[in-house]
């Protein structure tokens, strides 16, 4: 069975109250924007995933929050409904790729479309060791789509081909 991990980079955070912790800080007026921008242009390929696992920082929920309400969108009105999993994972607020990896190989076996919400470097450094990529950068509100015919257990380093990777900059030229 063919597998597909969606790795979506939060958006640009806010920086303007020093008071909060890394956890706490929420998107900037940039971040909501290219969160809504990219969110939007994928709602439908997003509509079929089976499995969101969000970090708990509040910047990944917020940018987790656009992408659920442009599934939402896409899907209402549809007769077709894919039953969607959403979990807050303590274990994805990390900033190193062998965490994530852990995280990838013990998802359950009979799902096949997974994303995950999360940070950089992890994700960047992620997407370099299971394909061979050797992605320069992963900006802010970025998404990586890998995809392999393996069950999850068995991802490891260059067993994966990256199918999608797009920025909101890139994105944006594009439209």
């Amino acid at each position: 069975m063919s597998r597909q991990l969606w790795l979506i980079r939060h958006a640009k955070s806010s920086w303007e109250d020093p008071s909060l912790s890394d956890k706490q800080r929420p998107l900037a007026e940039r971040g909501h924007k290219a969160a809504q921008l990219m969110a939007s242009h994928y709602a439908s390929q997003f509509s079929q995933l089976e499995l969101v696992h969000c970090s708990p920082a509040l910047r990944a929920q917020q940018t987790c929050e656009y992408w659920l309400a442009q599934r939402s969108q896409y899907l209402k009105g549809s007769e077709v409904e894919v039953d969607l999993q959403i979990t807050c994972e303590s274990s994805l607020y990390t900033f190193r790729w062998a965490d994530l990896l852990v995280h990838v190989q013990s998802l359950p076996k009979q799902i096949s479309k997974v994303a995950l919400v999360g940070h950089n470097p992890a994700f960047e450094d992620l997407v370099n060791y299971l394909t061979g990529e050797d992605l320069i950068k992963f900006p802010t509100a970025s998404l990586a789509v890998i995809e392999a015919e393996l069950d999850w257990q068995d991802w490891s380093e260059q067993s994966a081909y990256l199918s999608l990777f797009d920025t909101p900059k890139k994105l944006a030229a594009k439209l």
